[in-house]
């Protein structure tokens, strides 16, 4: 005896909530990490040209130009979109560049991801300022260091804040991008998170991240 099948009908597929403003799937986004020019304009010059070698969408720079003259040059002529932070030695940033945005403990979304910068002593502000962003499609910027993590400086002493660290191996954002401690620059994965020394004046490399994969390339600048 033979049985005739019934053909079941599929129901549609229920539409994915998406936060209003945020894309439901984050596209591929090319970030270069800098920090520290100390007023070297070939650093700055280096940076603009491997930019635009390898097509980045981003940069992002955690400070310390040593002058604020020097700051607006320098980020005045880029033609990429920037995110940037004060460092220890710049008192202040004024920068006539719609591509430029100096984050004093703010937040801004470009393609889907969330830049957010924090000076110091403002890390405190950190958790209220990270709430209700998908950790994924975030990057915290600080000039500091966390601590224990790429902070090493010459004398052999951890130079890292404490605070810094704790809160965001809590947020647990894509990347976080510092400077500082020129001897430490490099890249290590922690608990999900790429942290980024960012400094240049030591060795010379740059990274640049493509997200959401955390793939990391070093460049010489």
């Amino acid at each position: 005896m033979s049985m005739r099948l019934k053909k079941i009908k599929k129901r549609p597929k229920a539409k994915k909530k998406v936060k209003k403003g945020i894309e439901a799937s984050a596209a591929k986004i090319r970030i270069l990490c800098v920090s520290d020019y100390h007023r070297h304009k070939d650093l700055a010059d280096n940076v603009e040209k491997l930019a635009r070698k390898e097509k980045v969408d981003v940069i992002v720079n955690a400070g310390d130009f040593l002058s604020q003259e020097f700051a607006a040059k320098v980020l005045g002529a880029t033609a990429f979109r920037t995110f940037v932070v004060r460092g220890n030695w710049d008192q202040g940033i004024s920068v006539m560049n719609k591509k430029v945005t100096v984050l004093l403990n703010e937040v801004a979304e470009y393609k889907g991801y969330f830049f957010l910068g924090v000076e110091w002593g403002s890390y405190s502000q950190l958790r209220k300022m990270a709430k209700g962003i998908d950790p994924e499609r975030l990057i915290i910027i600080t000039h500091d260091p966390p601590y224990d993590i790429l902070d090493i400086s010459y004398f052999g002493s951890n130079a890292g804040m404490p605070e810094l660290r704790e809160l965001v191996e809590a947020i647990k954002p894509a990347i976080h991008v510092f400077g500082h401690i020129h001897e430490s620059a490099g890249v290590i994965k922690h608990r999900g998170t790429l942290f980024i020394n960012a400094a240049l004046p030591e060795y010379r490399k740059a990274a640049i991240v493509e997200l959401p994969s955390q793939k990391v390339a070093v460049f010489d600048v």
